[in-house]
């Protein structure tokens, strides 16, 4: 669906990259041991929508419904934890760049274009709300994906919603030169910091079964 420009401020269906900087010059991300500001969590979201491209080594297959269960180490400074449970075959590995607290993806060994990541990094803020509705950062979110070079338009999937876990999510369509993709994030702001999973599918191959199975891992998601 197009966004609405009431709802949005934006043009609709005229998200195309515009003369403003690019996505990565306006992500300045902050160094993993700095809390964001409330001015700062823009870049951190706007991040998302690049994250689960790269992917590193990955070990042994996750077993079909195993739940991922992220929790800090007796050494960590930042205390934080969270749990997801992949669709099917996905693997673990992390990225090769780091620009968050702490990342990680999961993808199909063989498989191109179907991916999850979740990235956490610390916040000042209390709550997502204090952000914006489930319509204002999405808007943050899509004007930064219709920035990034090679997009020639962005549209929302699904009007974004709040869910009754307190989180927002947002699934939208990007159409550019790498072809047309489907994304589909979960963003949390719990206990001072901001956790956000993306999954990213090639929208050809977003079926009923795919999205069941995306969906069934979004609500998975969850702080601890």
């Amino acid at each position: 669906m197009a966004m609405r420009a009431e709802a949005f401020h934006v043009q609709p269906l005229s998200l195309t990259p515009s003369p403003l900087r690019s996505t990565e010059q306006n992500l300045q991300l902050p160094e993993a041991t700095e809390s964001l500001s409330r001015r700062k969590i823009i870049g951190q979201l706007s991040s998302l929508v690049m994250f689960p491209i790269l992917t590193g080594a990955t070990p042994a297959l996750a077993k079909s419904e195993e739940a991922y269960v992220r929790t800090p180490s007796p050494n960590d400074k930042f205390k934080f934890s969270y749990t997801v449970t992949p669709p099917p075959s996905f693997a673990p590995g992390n990225k090769p760049l780091k620009t968050h607290l702490d990342e990680i993806n999961f993808s199909i060994p063989d498989v191109r274009g179907y991916t999850l990541g979740v990235t956490v990094d610390p916040v000042r803020i209390a709550s997502i709300k204090d952000f914006g509705t489930p319509e204002q950062v999405a808007a943050k979110v899509v004007t930064a994906e219709v920035n990034r070079d090679g997009v020639f338009e962005v549209t929302l999937a699904k009007d974004p919603v709040e869910d009754s876990a307190g989180c927002y999510d947002i699934e939208y369509i990007s159409d550019g030169k790498r072809g047309r993709k489907r994304f589909a994030t979960r963003i949390y702001i719990q206990n001072g910091f901001l956790y956000v999973l993306t999954v990213q599918s090639k929208e050809a191959e977003f079926d009923e079964a795919r999205e069941k199975e995306v969906q069934a891992c979004i609500k998975s998601f969850r702080p601890l």
